[in-house]
């Protein structure tokens, strides 16, 4: 026993528990010294550990990783001659077929097809065997320099403890990815394309409404069509000026008629047969003729409902019946008796029966003129309201037609599109590298895993022997003798051992030196093991 266990045993009781058990007064060289101390411990725990983990890492089931990689071929019609009507991008799509393809439907549908965990399905539900097998999927992506950034490559990977079934659903997969993007595809364009169609069904229907429209306002708006508006103007300037004219006409009429009706005043009365009545149906059957006649040009001119067809009519009609009132007056001898009687100048009386007529074709006229101008003024008011619905009209349809044209365009550069998709021309997914089966697992890392282990055991047997010194009560060093007791220290007496004490522990050093060296051999022998499988 040496000096410092006597001192540390004599004042033991004295000093008390220290916080830390001594190692606050440890310097590297006592720290050294306890581990050559401790070495054959460490050693064993280390190794210990160590062939621990190895099994465990020699044990686990190697996976194999097989990868199929996919190109995204960009298409070999360029974009500036045919426009794509597929709004999404390679990369959108990739995300949307992934989210697809790794769904719980279409994978239980690849292990139904492929035959894959037999051994699980009567242990474990068919949601987990799912969830494990979405786990062992990698999709990566590989894009293109910015700044473009469009998708290049696309890796599909599937991990299995067998390299040909590894091997199979990877390429499984790819076909998957490469069919639903022809399929996504197809409905992007095909279904453009529908949509398309039926919106320049829709616009071609609604151009027809329109031009429909359009025309039924023209037929209805004949005569008040702006291009019309000068024919009226030139129309009711004409009427009006004849309108003047006649009015003219009539002032100059009555005046010579009031002088003839002074002059047979003056004169005295006579026999005369009724030369007169004759005289008056002719100028009536002249004028009846005359008013036929117009009205037979402007039936052929204006058609039968024109305001002025109906007046020329309804003249003639009165004229007529003046026609026959004169021709019953002549058949009534008593009538003829009085009138010849009142006649006093034959001669001035038939001119004035002359003028009386010319007053009325004069009359007649001018009423005529006076409709045509209320109709050309009523028609040259309503040409506004009608050119304004008319101008609504010609640009609706102008509208709607600049609508189906465009949308024509647009079909038509659909059609291109979707023969560009229907020639495989265009966008799409190409196996470039087919999976085959690894000829080296992808996991376990057994040699990380070793390493991790040894290190673990190290980090174990350096716990132990703090822990062993802990609970040691002794007093470990000369500082903390020197500190707790606050005297010097003049001296120490080392260990004294006997030769039985020395043979034992040369034998201990033996047994323990050759159980560490068994030890590590079968480390070493484990982890070069499990380092081949």
């Amino acid at each position: 026993m040496s000096a410092a266990d006597v001192v540390n045993r004599g004042n033991q009781s004295k000093r008390g528990p220290s916080g830390l058990g001594g190692f606050e007064y440890y310097t590297l060289r006592d720290v050294k010294q306890l581990l050559l101390r401790r070495k054959w411990m460490m050693v064993c725990i280390t190794l210990t550990a160590g062939i621990l983990v190895s099994t465990f890492a020699y044990v686990m089931p190697n996976q194999y990783q097989a990868s199929t990689l996919i190109m995204v071929d960009p298409g070999k019609v360029p974009d500036s001659y045919v426009k794509p009507t597929a709004t999404i991008d390679a990369k959108q799509r990739l995300a949307i077929l992934q989210e697809e393809i790794l769904s719980d439907t279409r994978l239980g549908q690849v292990i139904d097809e492929l035959g894959l965990y037999h051994s699980l399905k009567a242990k474990k539900a068919q949601g987990d065997i799912v969830d494990m097998m979405r786990s062992k999927i990698d999709v990566e992506s590989q894009t293109t320099a910015a700044p473009a950034r469009a998708l290049k490559t696309v890796t599909v990977s599937f991990t299995a403890q067998s390299p040909m079934i590894a091997a199979k659903v990877s390429n499984r997969l790819a076909s998957l990815f490469i069919e639903e993007n022809l399929k996504v595809r197809e409905q992007q364009v095909v279904g453009t394309a529908d949509f398309f169609q039926g919106q320049l069904e829709k616009a071609k229907q609604d151009l027809d409404e329109k031009s429909q429209k359009l025309a039924q306002l023209r037929a209805r708006y004949s005569t008040e069509l702006p291009e019309s508006q000068n024919l009226h103007l030139q129309a009711l300037t004409s009427a009006q000026m004849s309108l003047r004219e006649e009015t003219d006409a009539i002032a100059r009429a009555e005046q010579q008629k009031a002088y003839l009706q002074a002059l047979l005043g003056n004169s005295p009365k006579v026999v005369t047969p009724d030369s007169t009545g004759s005289a008056a149906g002719t100028g009536l059957q002249e004028q009846l003729e005359q008013l036929q006649t117009d009205m037979d040009q402007m039936r052929t001119r204006y058609g039968p409902s024109y305001p002025d067809v109906l007046n020329k009519a309804a003249a003639i009609e009165s004229i007529k019946k003046k026609i026959n009132d004169q021709k019953q007056s002549a058949s009534d001898p008593s009538t003829s008796r009085s009138t010849n009687a009142r006649s006093r100048d034959p001669a001035l009386e038939g001119q004035i029966a002359q003028i009386d007529e010319e007053l009325r074709k004069h009359e007649t006229r001018q009423a005529d003129l006076a409709s045509r101008i209320k109709f050309h003024e009523a028609v040259l008011q309503r040409v506004p309201a009608a050119q304004e619905e008319l101008t609504a009209a010609t640009n609706d349809v102008a509208a709607a037609s600049d609508r189906y044209k465009r949308l024509e365009d647009r079909k038509f550069g659909a059609d291109m599109f979707s023969d560009v998709e229907a020639r495989q021309q265009g966008e799409r997914f190409v196996l470039l590298d087919p999976a085959q089966p690894p000829e080296r697992p992808a996991a376990p890392n057994r040699l990380l895993i070793d390493g991790i282990g040894t290190a673990a055991g190290l980090v174990l047997a350096l716990a132990l022997v703090a822990l062993l010194e802990l609970l040691s009560p002794t007093v470990k060093t000369e500082r903390e003798v020197r500190e707790r007791l606050g005297v010097p220290v003049f001296g120490e007496i080392p260990r004294i051992t006997t030769a039985s004490e020395r043979r034992q522990r040369r034998v201990w050093t033996v047994l323990t030196a050759s159980g560490n060296l068994v030890l590590a051999v079968a480390y070493f022998g484990v982890l070069a093991a499990s380092l081949k499988k």
